[in-house]
C-alpha cells in the first residue's frame, strides 16, 4: 500500500517536472508562481495552454484540481483532465488515472480493473512506476489482477520478468518460498515460466504454460534453467 505521504511527494515532483515541456516564457513565469506558492496564478497561465490542447498543462492542471493548488478540490475535474492529456499519449496522464481508481478517493469510486488498465497503458510506454506497481499486484497476487494475469503477460511478458524453463524432470511449485509451503502444482521439464523475483534460491513465477493457474507460485531455482537463444 502506497502511504499519503509518498503519494503527495510524487504529486509534487510530477507536477513540477511537467512544466519542463511547456513553452520557455511561459515556463518560467510558472514555475516562479508555483515555487512561491502562488497556484492561482500559475493555474491562470497553463489553464489557456490546456484549453489549447497542450497535454502538460492538461495533466498539471489535473493535478491542481487534486490537490486543491489555487482551486477547490475536485477529482472529477482532475479526472477530466488527465483522460484528456491521457488521449493524446501522456503516460503520466495514465498512470495518474490509474492512481485515482486504485485509491478510489473522493467522488471517484475505486476501480480495480480500470486502475489496471491505466497503469497498463503506462508501463507499455515505458512507465517505470506503473510498471512497479502491477508487478507488485502480481507477487502478492491480487485478486483483480490474477483474474487477467495471463492475458496481460500474453503480449507484455517483457515488462514484468524473464522467461525460464523447467530443467527438472519434475518440479512442485508452492504457495510459499520453502519446502514446508503447500505445492500448487507440479510442472514438468521443459514448461515455461516467467521469472517475477527471486529470493536466494526461491523464484516466484507464472506458469505461462497453464492458464488455469491464476497466480504466481514458487519453485526451487535451481531446477529452471535460462531459455536457449533462438
Amino acid at each position: 500500500m502506497i502511504s499519503n505521504s509518498k503519494i503527495n511527494a510524487f504529486l509534487f515532483l510530477s507536477l513540477t517536472a511537467a512544466f519542463s515541456n511547456v513553452v520557455a516564457s511561459d515556463l518560467d513565469d510558472a514555475v516562479t508562481a508555483m515555487r512561491s506558492g502562488d497556484f492561482a496564478e500559475a493555474y491562470c497561465m497553463m489553464r489557456p495552454l490546456a484549453e489549447e490542447g497542450d497535454a502538460d498543462a492538461q495533466y498539471n492542471i489535473g493535478w491542481m484540481y487534486m490537490n486543491g493548488y489555487g482551486l477547490r478540490v475536485n477529482d472529477s475535474l482532475a479526472l477530466e483532465w488527465w483522460q484528456k492529456a491521457a488521449e493524446q499519449g501522456h503516460s503520466d496522464a495514465s498512470f495518474s488515472i490509474g492512481m485515482l481508481y486504485s485509491l478510489g478517493d473522493g467522488e471517484i469510486s475505486k476501480d480495480a480493473d480500470a486502475a489496471i488498465d491505466h497503469y497498463l497503458v503506462a508501463a507499455i510506454d515505458g512507465h517505470e512506476d506503473a510498471i512497479a506497481i502491477l508487478k507488485s499486484m502480481m507477487l502478492r497476487n491480487d485478486e483483480a489482477i490474477n483474474e487477467r494475469l495471463h492475458s496481460i503477460l500474453k503480449d507484455h511478458e517483457s515488462l514484468f520478468g524473464i522467461k525460464r524453463q523447467v530443467k527438472a524432470t519434475k518440479l512442485n511449485a508452492r504457495k510459499g518460498p520453502s519446502i514446508e509451503s503447500k505445492v500448487i502444482t507440479r510442472l514438468l521439464q521443459g514448461e515455461i515460466v516467467l521469472e517475477l523475483d527471486k529470493q536466494q534460491k526461491w523464484s516466484q513465477v507464472v506458469v505461462l504454460d497453464d492458464d488455469d493457474i491464476e497466480q504466481t507460485v514458487w519453485v526451487y531455482n535451481p531446477l529452471l534453467e535460462d531459455l536457449a537463444a533462438e
